[in-house]
């Protein structure tokens, strides 16, 4: 028999259902059902090889046939399908690296019908062990599939206690938001539904994937920029009316992404291309008149339509901006003209009752007294009150007469 590989690895799918009771680490691996015995006596499993945990010395064989999920998982609806893809919650898939010292490897015995499939068409060989310890193991890589709203994502694995944690969140997170989509998408009308080609796909992924747009407050977004505007006019135009999505307004404010530089340049784009549609429907209306044709300017009226408003949107949200920016600029500026009236103020107090001459008890109450007199008149909006002064000069003596007090009952 060949010597064994040092090193082997291993991988597994494991869908939703099952996560509830898998463990990533910490137990034995080993076949989970009892052997299968064929014609000649021997152990196998369900597809007729030899019984055992199949392990691989190609690493890129499993992370290849395992670790690469593609559409695998639990369908969420069985009927629904968006551009040719399943709505599911994806499988997890887990790679180890197996410690072979100790281990009775060995080469399996492969059925007749599986012998072109060896090792999946890698190169390398298959070995499988009765069971690996935990010890012997450790994990490679935890990755769950990607889904119709999300990419592939691998797990954290410096913190091994919280993997499971980790997976099961991220998990119910997915499974709600594919929820959510898939009966938006029941809801839309088959003749659109079926229209999504990938520009819609990836609209709705913005919109019902992680950071979604339908999960978000719109007026929460900052739109001092280009990319923060232009994520504001999609999740608007979304919820103007969910129910119906706007697919070609919101492609034509993704289109805006590589030709604005600023907000300015927004507004200046939509004003050009709405001069452009009313000249091309000029230009259209005069053509059908000349060819003494009916005809409609729909088309045109609707973009229009579209431009006006999402102009108005900007103009809007700018001018909310713009309001921002003055308000937290006078409040900006009150804060800095009190620290330095404040400022002042403590220089006067402390020359006023010769603060570095003070005991660290009295500094303490003349410091604690100058807190309470800003706190009240930050509170109360009102100027300085020369009383609060005198609480300062009043604790002070009162320390010091206890100070007394207290030396002669000693």
């Amino acid at each position: 028999m060949e010597n064994k590989p040092s090193v082997l690895y291993r991988g597994i799918k494991i869908d939703y259902n099952k996560l509830q009771s898998f463990k990533f680490s910490g137990v034995d691996l080993k076949v989970n059902y009892a052997p299968i015995i064929d014609q000649y006596g021997r152990k196998t499993v369900t597809d007729g090889n030899e019984y055992g945990v199949y392990m691989s010395d190609n690493l890129s064989m499993v992370t290849s046939a395992y670790g690469d999920l593609h559409h695998d998982g639990i369908p969420i609806h069985n009927n629904l399908s968006i551009y040719n893809e399943r709505i599911i919650i994806p499988s997890v898939a887990v790679i180890y690296q197996i410690n072979t010292d100790g281990l009775n490897v060995r080469k399996p015995f492969i059925s007749d019908q599986l012998r072109g499939h060896y090792n999946n068409g890698f190169q390398g060989d298959e070995w499988i062990t009765d069971f690996v310890p935990a010890d012997n193991y450790t994990l490679y890589r935890v990755r769950i599939g990607a889904d119709i709203l999300h990419d592939a994502e691998d797990i954290d694995l410096s913190k091994i206690d919280d993997i499971s944690e980790q997976v099961k969140q991220k998990l119910e997170m997915r499974k709600y938001r594919l929820e959510i989509f898939a009966n938006a998408m029941e809801r839309m009308l088959p003749m659109k539904r079926n229209a999504i080609g990938r520009d819609e796909l990836n609209i709705l992924k913005s919109i019902y994937g992680k950071n979604g747009l339908k999960y978000i407050n719109e007026d929460s977004l900052i739109t001092s920029n280009v990319d923060g505007m232009l994520r504001y006019l999609v999740a608007k135009t979304f919820k103007q009316n969910e129910s119906d999505i706007d697919f070609q307004t919101i492609r034509y404010i993704n289109g805006l992404k590589g030709q604005a530089i600023n907000i300015d340049s927004i507004i200046e784009i939509l004003k050009n291309d709405k001069i452009k549609n009313m000249q091309d429907k000029v230009a259209f209306e005069e053509r059908k008149k000349q060819e003494g044709v009916p005809y409609v300017t729909s088309k045109f009226d609707k973009k229009e339509k579209r431009l006006d408003g999402l102009m108005s949107m900007v103009f809007l949200r700018r001018k909310k901006d713009n309001q921002y920016k003055k308000e937290q600029a006078q409040v900006n500026t009150s804060i800095n003209e009190n620290k330095t009236r404040e400022d002042q103020e403590w220089e006067m107090i402390k020359e006023k009752y010769d603060y570095d001459e003070l005991e660290p008890e009295r500094q303490q109450i003349v410091e604690q007294q100058f807190r309470e007199m800003i706190y009240k008149r930050r509170m109360s909006e009102i100027g300085i009150d020369d009383n609060l002064f005198d609480d300062i000069t009043e604790e002070t003596e009162i320390a010091e007469n206890v100070e007394r007090s207290g030396k002669r009952m000693m």
